[in-house]
């Protein structure tokens, strides 16, 4: 698999968490609501105007406990563009978010936020990814 198009924000800002104890389904007893924005900076490919495509991924929320039998039942995520703008001439400008998913990192028990994102034109830039996760889980109480 090509991973040169996978990056980091270069930070996350107006991050907000919000915890809610639910009962179900499946054994789960937290729902945990996260949003905020992720501050990247992507342009265009070439040749002029093809559509960029990176692969923008954080981790997001608490850690979870898992060989102590907490767990990740649901997760439900959503991303839309929230900044942009265009250097010089841009006549074919545009930004996409082409599909945003989270999903538990198994390695380190955590969600990781994936968001597919682009521009189109050399000239047009991504500056600003909004994102929202819900994640329906089993903590230990």
């Amino acid at each position: 698999m090509d991973y040169s198009n996978i990056i980091q924000p270069n930070r996350l800002t107006n991050m907000q968490e919000m915890q809610v104890n639910v009962d179900g389904p499946d054994g789960a007893n937290r729902l945990f609501m996260y949003s905020g924005m992720a501050e990247v900076e992507l342009c265009g490919g070439l040749p002029h105007p093809r559509w960029s495509l990176e692969i923008v991924c954080f981790d997001i929320g608490r850690k979870y406990d898992c060989d102590n039998g907490e767990s990740v039942i649901k997760v439900l995520a959503n991303a839309t563009v929230a900044g942009a703008r265009t250097d010089g001439v841009a006549s074919f400008a545009g930004w996409q978010i082409f599909g945003a998913a989270g999903e538990l990192d198994e390695d380190d028990c955590r969600v990781r936020m994936n968001i597919a994102a682009g521009a189109r034109d050399t000239q047009a830039f991504l500056e600003q990814i909004s994102f929202y996760v819900n994640v329906l889980a089993k903590v230990n109480e």
